[in-house]
């Protein structure tokens, strides 16, 4: 194989098993030859809530094994997230399961928000051409990201990178929606990753990226280039990669492949595990929001204040009155997936920004 050839791996798995297909996947990928010994590496996960639910967040086990497989080598791992809407980073490393785990294996936790900023360039930047960057971004030898399976309300998917809008450290980041493939394309060129391995024990489907449908999928994949693996995982999911916008912008600013014969698959086929997935609603709430985003102001608003709350509450009293919350509860009761957790109160989580 040539060094530079383009690679994304695909694992069967379970979860008991993962720390065995975690690490075939980095021996596919070469990884004793990007990570150096005694380098920073920095891993960024899909920590975009303050509970555990399968295919909600990135797998605290899978991050946990992860991080003591690179402690082999690296000499200094650090898990990062940015604050959310509604909640911090610190809030998100504890009440998800993140901190313990990575501490237990060598590791660190890092809030960006909390960071030290430092100016940087983006080369060929779209949004910014420069800005502040967390010392973590600027400050590291190798990235990794970490996302879920996943499809996205406003973006039909949220894979490896539009997880790199956690690593905006502005609580208040959803005033870029309406220019996000700019802002993500803009921290991707500033911080391609590295290395992308993928949380695909269990995805998430339909109005993901939060109040969607657990989807199990036992799979890891990796990648050596996050635009190539988010295309073999649009097809693994059903979805055409350019019909995401997010996608589509990385791709032409020549970030990588799209294309099925510039990317080398291994492990199982795509054929073998593809699943299509239940794309986004298109009912009147979900036009809503996708009306909101467009208005920053206005989505700091609903989202940042007070007014969240309540917000949900009608929505889902309103989506009550045409059956679409019946039947949601129906499909994620009959997944089996979050017996056991609080899921049907998922929503109604408002936990403010200490």
């Amino acid at each position: 194989m040539m060094e530079d050839e383009i690679k994304v791996h695909i694992e069967r798995t379970t979860l008991e098993d993962s720390r065995g297909s975690i690490a075939k996947v980095l021996e596919s990928l070469n990884w004793k030859k990007v990570i150096r010994p005694n380098s920073k590496v920095v891993i960024k996960p899909n920590g975009c809530h303050v509970r555990y639910l399968p295919g909600l967040v990135t797998t605290p086990k899978l991050l946990g094994e992860l991080v003591g497989i690179l402690k082999t080598r690296a000499g200094e791992v650090v898990v990062v997230e940015s604050d959310l809407q509604r909640f911090s980073a610190d809030q998100v490393f504890d009440g998800v399961g993140y901190r313990e785990v990575v501490e237990a294996a060598g590791g660190r936790c890092s809030n960006l928000t909390e960071e030290k900023q430092i100016p940087s360039d983006i080369p060929g930047g779209q949004f910014w051409k420069n800005r502040p960057m967390p010392e973590s971004l600027v400050d590291n030898d190798v990235f990794i990201s970490m996302p879920v399976m996943k499809t996205h309300k406003l973006w039909l998917v949220t894979l490896g990178v539009k997880n790199q809008f956690g690593n905006v450290p502005e609580a208040d980041r959803v005033k870029y929606q309406k220019h996000l493939p700019k802002v993500v394309g803009d921290f991707n060129a500033h911080n391609p990753a590295d290395l992308v391995i993928v949380d695909g024990i269990v995805g998430m489907e339909g109005d993901g990226p939060i109040a969607g449908i657990p989807k199990r999928m036992d799979l890891v994949v990796g990648g050596n280039n996050l635009v190539a693996t988010d295309s073999v995982l649009c097809r693994i999911m059903g979805f055409d990669p350019l019909e995401s916008g997010l996608i589509r912008n990385v791709h032409e600013r020549g970030m990588g492949p799209v294309e099925p014969d510039r990317i080398s698959v291994s492990g199982a086929g795509i054929a073998d595990v593809r699943s299509p997935y239940k794309g986004p609603p298109r009912d009147f709430i979900s036009r809503s929001e996708r009306w909101v985003r467009k208005h920053p102001s206005l989505a700091n608003f609903i989202y940042r204040s007070w007014f969240f709350k309540i917000a949900k509450r009608s929505a889902w009293a309103l989506r009550g009155l045409y059956g679409y919350k019946s039947e949601y509860h129906r499909q994620v009761a009959e997944t089996g997936l979050w017996n056991g957790y609080d899921w049907e109160n998922l929503m109604e989580v408002y936990t403010p920004i200490a």
